[in-house]
């Protein structure tokens, strides 16, 4: 009989909150899945800062994402246009805003 392999479960050490700046870390689920309680990303990172880099947010600041998204959408690109038109920058900016988001579901 075959012994079931385990596969050891990684921890992400020192992670920084982009949100609030505290460190924590991360213990990863099989498969070295990071837990949905995280918010991370590497191109949100370079859409933001055009750096490459790690955002992070932690368990808590990571609930409110979706809304300080939204907020800094309507600040910077500005309120979603009434028709989708390819070649306009905001609304690509809100399509991919609207791709972020239904990753989850």
């Amino acid at each position: 009989m075959k012994k079931k392999e385990v596969s050891e479960r990684s921890v992400l050490k020192d992670r920084v909150c982009i949100v609030c700046g505290n460190k924590f870390d991360v213990k990863l689920l099989e498969n070295n899945v990071i837990p949905i309680q995280y918010f991370f990303s590497k191109d949100l990172i370079k859409n933001l800062t055009d750096e490459d880099g790690e955002y992070w947010e932690c368990e808590y600041c990571s609930g409110y994402f979706e809304e300080r998204v939204k907020e800094y959408m309507i600040k910077n690109w500005g309120s979603r246009c009434p028709d989708y038109e390819e070649n306009c920058a905001c609304c690509k900016a809100w399509k991919y805003f609207d791709y972020l988001f239904e990753i989850d579901e």
